[in-house]
């Protein structure tokens, strides 16, 4: 996105796609950063990485044993509806951190169970937005994912945990 977002427009150019709905508005074409601005906000990730870096590293703190993964959602919602996507803070820090992960699918949305909660007091506005653009019969079948997250460089290891976790849930699930 540094370059305006040019790049991304040529590749779909190349294919013919339109660019989504829910990104038009964050992928809309404009000048690339300057030099120096891409630069602070590269030192600035750099930071971010560091600091998570010796975070991840002090889990081994007391036994010795680094944590190998974590498992988080994906989203706050089942499977995403064209449209109705307003939260990526699940998969932005993974992102810019550039740690590796994979996404398993772990049950489905069932309208019968997963109803509306009319009495529900909404967090904060991204949080009324989620709430708001939740319909039972629209999600009813959808995935609802977990990302299993390594760190950088550990595809292969976070794909062997994905199985793992995998199998276990289908296997309790019988």
């Amino acid at each position: 996105m540094a370059d305006g977002c040019h790049d991304i427009h040529r590749q779909l150019d190349l294919s013919g796609e339109p660019l989504v709905p829910p990104l038009r508005e964050g992928f809309q074409l404009r000048d690339p950063l300057p030099l120096l601005e891409y630069q602070d906000f590269t030192i600035q990730g750099k930071a971010y990485n560091e600091a998570y870096l010796d975070y991840w590293n002090s889990t081994g703190s007391d036994d010795g044993h680094i944590v190998d993964a974590f498992i988080m959602p994906v989203a706050p919602h089942a499977a995403v509806i064209p449209g109705k996507d307003s939260y990526g803070a699940y998969t932005e820090p993974i992102n810019l951190l550039d740690y590796s992960a994979v996404v398993i699918p772990v049950t489905k949305a069932e309208k019968l169970i997963d109803k509306f909660d009319r009495g529900y007091k909404p967090m904060n506005e991204k949080d009324r937005k989620t709430w708001e653009a939740y319909d039972p019969e629209t999600y009813d079948g959808a995935p609802v994912g977990l990302q299993i997250v390594g760190r950088k460089w550990d595809e292969e290891k976070i794909w062997a945990i994905s199985k793992i976790v995998d199998t276990a849930l289908r296997t309790a699930a019988r």
